[in-house]
């Protein structure tokens, strides 16, 4: 096989490479995937907020309404003509009074804490919503400078597969296709040589028996990280 051709197309290749490694790792999108994170994150929590919110403002109104109950009962306690009744019926009196004032004081404490409650977790929703609005925004800004970014070498892209396509005509399809299933799986670079017995990818030491094989085929992929192998003549 020609050697020659498929390195020739993994240099060319290299550039391309070079150019989608680029935009994988370009930080405007890496800042935008972060920032889509964070609004993700910041929804679920204000839809927590609204459900703890409205659980909360439930218990407030059976609050309310206990509280209502116990204060009637307490006004009809005290519109009873006392004078009629025995020392016996006043004290039972007494401790029924106690008992809805301790009620009335239990239930006011319970309002109380439910309002500090519901508005802490008003402030707490605020200032989620805050945080999605910054990141949507910042999401946005983001997102489009990635964009451009992408666009800014969509051109040389093109050129590159081109050529490709047109040097990928001139090369053995076995080894084409094994070339762009490796390609696609992100290794690269894909052709490697022998060097000192070992793959010059992974740098695993490779048997005789094996490197005699690569002498007589002229390419065999590394069993360990799956790259082809060659032996650079002379």
């Amino acid at each position: 096989m020609d050697l020659k051709k498929i390195l020739d197309y993994q240099k060319l290749d290299s550039e391309l490479y070079k150019i989608e490694k680029q935009i994988r790792e370009n930080e405007h999108k890496k800042t935008a995937n972060k920032m889509h994170e964070n609004m993700k994150d910041a929804q679920s929590r204000s839809l927590k907020l609204e459900e703890k919110a409205g659980m909360l403002i439930n218990e407030i109104e059976k609050v309310k309404k206990q509280f209502v109950i116990q204060k009637d009962k307490m006004e009809e306690f005290t519109n009873k003509d006392f004078d009629k009744l025995t020392k016996e019926e006043l004290d039972k009196l007494s401790i029924i009074k106690d008992k809805l004032a301790q009620n009335l004081v239990i239930l006011d404490r319970n309002l109380s804490a439910l309002a500090e409650n519901v508005n802490a977790v008003l402030g707490d929703f605020n200032k989620t919503i805050k945080l999605f609005n910054s990141c949507k925004e910042q999401y946005a800004k983001s997102k489009t400078l990635y964009e451009d970014d992408v666009k800014a070498v969509e051109n040389k892209k093109n050129e590159i597969n081109l050529k490709l396509k047109t040097l990928g005509k001139d090369i053995e399809p076995k080894i084409m296709e094994a070339y762009q299933k490796r390609r696609k799986e992100n290794i690269f670079p894909v052709v490697v040589p022998i060097i000192n017995n070992s793959c010059g990818g992974c740098h695993i030491e490779l048997p005789y028996a094996y490197i005699s094989k690569i002498e007589e085929q002229g390419v065999l992929p590394c069993e360990h990280c799956h790259r082809l192998i060659y032996k650079i003549k002379g």
